[in-house]
């Protein structure tokens, strides 16, 4: 795929600006140099890149660059670039609007930032350093209008992997509806899965590792990455992505929760503020959280799931955690949606586990209406000793 980045950007914008009239950024990748950008020193164009054989890269502040994109006034926008360093994406109408995305990662992280234009029809875009020393890098920006996507299935949109599609390595929990809406999106609902384990505290809408495959932390290396959009009732509490144990425990948890939780960036119940969180289960046995970021009802985030060989790394709107995990002879890794029956006021359970009766209860006093994850650009790669 990389070696036909310029071809495959082209026919992706190409044909979003035909399905949703989106912006186009010229030259989104740098394949042709400085064509449709102005920069300021120190930028360069380097031969590191996402894919292709090009990227942007700023060496220090002032650098920058930006290109003046046209839009239509009033409409919803996602400005999205892979990025590598620390900096920032940003836009700025010059008018008033300006709206920016800041970033620190040690590898290639696709980060994205949604705002809504005002009443113009043209904006700049910005890819800018952050004021500390080492080389940031920029590459593959996109600026798509809400509804939009850069790659529809005719311009080579990524599959969902039939590791999934075709069951080969998951088994899928809460079987209608089917969460493959199409080759290229999985959308989970627990609130019409309704799908309840022996053990569960919660509706479940999931795909997990098969019984018949599963083995040790140690013993595997696999990578997960999706583009996860959340659409969630105020004080809702879902697990996108878990390590599970054996047993009943769990070794690692990737949480999206409007709760009154203490340690993150929110941390308040019931506002329309979600938390993006992961807890890692270390080798002593005790649980470390970290906080990765905040988002809203409708946003969407990239996630990526790392197990190598027993250390574990989630990385997500920009933040990066990961440590060495504790081991389990028969651990697997599940994705989708749980839908947790807890009241986020108080943090306790409102329903009773494995009743699915209890959970309806717990839900609806709780005015929890809407729980989908919608996965795109889905990707699962397994190795095992």
């Amino acid at each position: 795929m990389h070696m036909y980045k310029s071809i495959l950007v082209g026919l992706a914008l190409t044909s979003a600006a035909g399905l949703a009239q989106a912006a186009t950024i010229q030259n989104a990748g740098f394949e042709n140099g400085w064509e449709d950008w102005i920069e300021s020193d120190p930028a360069a164009i380097s031969g590191v890149a996402y894919s292709g054989s090009s990227s942007l890269k700023i060496g220090g502040s002032p650098g920058r660059v930006h290109q003046v994109v046209s839009v239509k006034p009033n409409t919803e926008y996602t400005l999205s670039a892979y990025v590598n360093g620390k900096g920032q994406i940003e836009v700025n109408d010059l008018n008033g609007l300006f709206k920016n995305k800041k970033f620190d990662v040690s590898s290639w992280t696709k980060v994205s930032r949604t705002f809504t234009t005002a009443s113009t029809n043209s904006l700049q875009v910005f890819a800018k350093h952050n004021n500390n020393s080492s080389d940031v890098r920029f590459d593959n920006f996109s600026l798509i209008e809400a509804g939009g996507t850069t790659t529809p299935p005719s311009s080579g949109g990524t599959k969902v992997p039939a590791s999934i599609a075709q069951g080969t390595i998951f088994d899928l929990e809460g079987s209608s509806p089917n969460p493959l809406v199409d080759d290229y999106t999985l959308v989970f609902l627990p609130l019409e899965a309704r799908y309840t384990s022996p053990n569960g505290n919660g509706w479940r809408h999931e795909y997990k590792i098969k019984s018949s495959l599963r083995v040790a932390m140690t013993d595997t290396y696999e990578e997960f990455s999706a583009r996860v959009k959340v659409e969630m009732s105020d004080a809702g509490k879902t697990i996108i992505a878990q390590h599970h144990a054996s047993d009943t425990g769990t070794i690692m948890k990737v949480y999206v929760s409007d709760s009154r939780e203490s340690g993150f960036f929110d941390s308040v119940a019931g506002n329309g503020v979600f938390d993006v969180y992961v807890r890692l289960r270390n080798t002593s046995g005790n649980e470390e959280k970290y906080a990765l970021g905040t988002i809203r009802s409708g946003d969407s985030f990239d996630l990526k799931v790392l197990n190598n060989y027993g250390e574990v790394y989630v990385t997500a709107l920009g933040r990066s955690f990961g440590i060495p995990v504790e081991d389990d002879s028969e651990s697997y890794f599940k994705f989708g949606n749980y839908l947790q029956s807890q009241d986020t006021y108080t943090m306790e359970n409102c329903g009773q586990s494995g009743n699915s009766s209890s959970f309806a209860e717990c839900f609806d006093d709780l005015g929890i209406t809407k729980s989908k994850i919608t996965m795109t650009e889905v990707s699962y790669t397994r190795v095992t000793n």
